[in-house]
């Protein structure tokens, strides 16, 4: 009768054992999931950089432009600042 208590609680051991195993392996698969969400959010935040500093580039130019074309204005005789 002594055996049967010791071999339920051997199973439930094994169970427990078990479980954790799956719990574990559970963690690392969530684990590199979260890796890559990381990695994909750095290389958005790259991207978004990249088309603000293009943005930025963008801008600059229009108002270099926009400078010239005061000064063509200016020289012509044109007087329609309104822009």
């Amino acid at each position: 009768m002594s055996e049967q208590p010791d071999d339920i609680v051997l199973e439930i051991l094994k169970s427990l054992q078990h479980e954790l195993s799956l719990v574990r392996r559970d963690q690392a698969s969530q684990a590199l999931r979260l890796l890559a969400m990381e990695d994909h959010q750095r290389g958005l935040l790259t991207s978004l950089h990249g088309v603000m500093t293009s943005i930025l580039g963008v801008e600059t130019d229009i108002s270099a432009m926009k400078d010239r074309i005061d000064r063509i204005e200016r020289r012509i005789g044109l007087m329609d600042t309104e822009h």
